[in-house]
């Protein structure tokens, strides 16, 4: 695809870990374990994860994985594909030309690389437009298909078309199908994968269907649309069989020919003897290939899998733990994974704007250098930390940091807090404590105080004083003898925007109370209880609570901010079925008023757009961060020393440099380098309400330079965390009902938080 504005859509942004070991005790090392140790173990989460710990001794001979050095010949292009032919790896090449796009065809041969492009390839002329697919396919008879989608110069919709290579030049046999618009959303078919079978025949998958095409004309010839299932992009045809991913049912499918009738299916290659399926994420999904015997070799974040031919038992044999290779790397993408009858693997990856080609073969002389294996237990999945394990492996083969963690990344329902501190003490207190524990959500204070955590002030204290860190944000969790048992990764920060109201009047809780006082219009709509609650009490949870005890003046002050706003937003019960409060999409039409968090420079651009779509203003609540992967060390690790050695590796300019979209870097060095990214190939259109009620197009555009400056200077202007307790927002939500409707006192209503509270407070 090319690489040009829009084939970064910003609704990948929206979209919006390695793992624990079930054996042995915390401190020891590659001998004083057995088994699996590279299994996720998490409450939600059985799939594999770094894959299996190296044997104990010093065996001769893996899989390991080099890099192959793309031609400078291919400077100014971009591999769109890879695919394997007997021995010989294909690439087709995209390259921009006058405002054209020209393709070239390259392979990959006894270690050169060959440009091969045929004169009817070299004769195609693709327009220069924002987002253009290609895909080469290659038949019986020698015979070559092009398949490419784009936007036609004055038109708006995307569409695809394919060509057939003759003697005489391409010949365009695009189907009539894909040329006729969808009747209800006015779009065209959106080919997928294609391939091309031994009868001559083409097999295409679309959004919509699986289709056999004639060779020739490029007539339809079977249509099979989706019902219970649907297929996704890669496909792959070898020794009379077409292999697809069907992923409804999460399994591999093998056609003979592309026929429905003769069908077969193999599970995702399996990381672990807990799990069926394997496990996605990482460098994107499963990508496969297959052999003409009908091997199958797939790769994920799990590893490199081979299942073999016909006549097995359908076992899946790991070549490559996934913590070896790119796949564990979050911010990589893999593009394509291609098997050569050689028993050579090779996979295509895209990190950021740079591509890589690597190898995956079996060494006889290569050992495992692994000698310690440490433990990292979060609540929550996170990118960062995967990408921050994965990378000081690569730096540290002798090292693997494994992560447990019991909800995924995007885990939007209440997790079960009771059930993680009762897990997480059974561990902390016995033989099988984690090495290194992130404490988000977790009442990070109980632990230090029992001297389960080390003290991290001399590892901080140095990075700080050189600037390396945003002492701002680490400086924080500094106690008043000195020291600090955590310090957060990465943070955000909540975002005030609006119009009709200045940046002084929606900055704090008490300056935005006192606004809405006097203000005759509903800046953010009705609101029930614990919508209020949730969006405010972070603010003031640590202040209400001096001593074990509630500080009724404090607590009061912060009820009458509460009361104030839910009077000028309309206190209601409950909502309808489906129906939300207002936001920040609503702030084009009703709402003018709105809160989002700030996660990140590149996810910062939708409230960037709004706000200058609504020509109003932002700030930074209360001056406030948002804390994330809040990060200590167990004193019970006999690995202390590589522990801190790894948290100051994760707090360093090289993995903080990574794009997460859940947050900002606490590296100084990093925080700069990503607000001056170009961002200029970012965009996104949507659909949002005006002020007549009606929809309008709204495109969110990247922002301009002052702006990342603005947000810069605010990231290091932030002096404290907000703060969240599941009990304390429990009661305030039970007890405030009364007291923000107007039928109950300010005094009855804190005297029900502090009934609800005082047995909490005083553990």
């Amino acid at each position: 695809m090319k690489k040009t504005k829009g084939s970064k859509l910003l609704a990948a942004l929206l979209a919006v870990s390695l793992c624990m070991s079930a054996l042995g005790g915390c401190g020891k090392g590659e001998e004083g374990r057995s088994g699996q140790s590279g299994s996720q173990s998490g409450s939600n989460s059985s799939q594999p994860g770094s894959g299996n710990s190296a044997p104990s001794g010093q065996v001769k001979g893996r899989y390991v994985e080099k890099t192959v050095e793309l031609p400078a010949e291919l400077g100014g292009g971009s591999i769109a594909q890879m695919y394997a032919l007997e021995n010989t790896l294909h690439f087709l090449v995209m390259k921009d030309e006058n405002g054209k796009v020209r393709l070239q065809e390259w392979v990959y041969e006894d270690g050169a690389f060959r440009d091969v492009t045929r004169d009817w390839l070299a004769s195609v002329e693709l327009p220069g437009a924002d987002w253009v697919e290609t895909k080469l396919i290659q038949g019986p008879d020698d015979v070559q298909y092009l398949y490419a989608g784009y936007v036609e110069e004055e038109e708006e919709a995307f569409m695809g078309h394919l060509w057939k290579g003759t003697a005489d030049g391409a010949v365009e046999i695009t189907p009539e199908k894909w040329s006729v618009p969808d009747e209800q959303w006015g779009s065209y078919e959106m080919i997928q994968g294609l391939a091309a079978l031994d009868d001559g025949n083409l097999l295409t998958v679309s959004y919509n269907s699986l289709d056999i095409l004639s060779g020739e004309d490029g007539a339809v010839l079977e249509s099979e649309p989706y019902t219970d299932n649907y297929y996704e992009g890669n496909v792959t045809a070898k020794g009379g069989s077409v292999y697809l991913r069907d992923a409804s049912a999460e399994k591999i499918e093998k056609r003979k020919d592309g026929s429905k009738e003769d069908v077969q299916t193999y599970s995702y290659p399996t990381g672990n003897s807990d799990s069926d399926v394997m496990v996605f994420g990482g460098s994107g999904s499963l990508a496969f290939d297959a052999l003409k015997d009908g091997t199958l070799i797939a790769g994920s974040e799990a590893g490199i899998y081979k299942l073999a031919g016909e006549g097995t038992e359908g076992e899946w044999e790991q070549l490559l733990a996934g913590r070896d290779t790119d796949f564990s790397m979050p911010d990589y993408w893999c593009l394509s994974l291609a098997a050569l009858e050689n028993g050579g693997i090779y996979g295509l990856f895209q990190a950021n704007d740079e591509q890589k080609l690597n190898l995956y073969e079996y060494d006889p002389e290569a050992v495992s250098e692994v000698t310690q294996v440490l433990r990292l237990y979060t609540v929550y999945e996170s990118s960062l930390l995967k990408q921050a394990a994965a990378m000081y492996h690569k730096a540290h083969p002798e090292v693997v940091i494994e992560i447990e963690y019991e909800y995924p990344q995007y885990f939007f329902d209440t997790p079960d807090y009771d059930a993680v501190y009762k897990k997480l003490n059974t561990m902390l207190m016995g033989d099988d404590a984690p090495d290194i524990l992130v404490m988000d959500h977790l009442n990070m204070s109980s632990y230090a105080e029992k001297g389960l955590l080390k003290d991290l002030n001399d590892v901080l204290k140095p990075l700080e004083d050189s600037g390396e860190l945003l002492s701002n944000i680490t400086g924080a969790y500094v106690n008043e003898d000195g020291s600090r048992y955590v310090v957060p990764l990465q943070f955000g920060f909540t975002i005030a925007m609006g119009r009709d109201i200045t940046q002084q009047d929606m900055g704090s809780l008490e300056a935005l109370a006192a606004f809405l006082s006097q203000a005759d219009y509903s800046y953010m709509g009705s609101l029930t209880t614990d919508e209020l609650v949730d969006m405010f009490y972070p603010f003031f949870c640590d202040k209400m609570v001096k001593d074990k005890a509630l500080d009724q003046e404090i607590l009061g002050r912060c009820l009458e901010c509460l009361k104030a706003i839910g009077d000028n937003s309309g206190m209601i019960e409950r909502r309808q079925e489906n129906e939300v409060s207002l936001g920040m999409w609503d702030l084009s039409a009703n709402a003018k008023l709105a809160f989002t968090e700030a996660g990140g420079f590149s996810n910062f651009m939708f409230p960037m757009s709004i706000v200058d779509y609504i020509k109003g203003d932002f700030t930074a609540f209360e001056n406030s961060f948002i804390p994330s992967l809040q990060t200590g060390i167990c004193t019970k690790s006999a690995y202390a020393d590589t522990a801190e050695d790894f948290l100051k590796f994760a707090l360093s300019e090289q993995v903080q440099n990574s794009e997460t979209y859940q947050g900002f870097p606490i590296n100084s060095r990093a925080l700069q380098n990503l607000a001056d990214k170009d961002r200029s190939n970012m965009a996104s259109v949507a659909a949002i309400k005006g002020d007549d009620g009606g929809y309008v197009e709204f495109e969110s555009k990247p922002y301009s330079k002052e702006t990342a400056k603005r947000l810069t200077d605010i990231c290091k202007s932030l002096d404290k965390p907000i703060k969240e307790d599941t009990k304390i927002r429990e009661v305030l939500i039970e007890s405030l009902g009364g007291y923000l409707n107007g039928t109950e006192s300010l005094e009855a209503a804190i005297q029900k938080i502090e009934d609800g509270l005082k047995m909490y407070l005083a553990e």
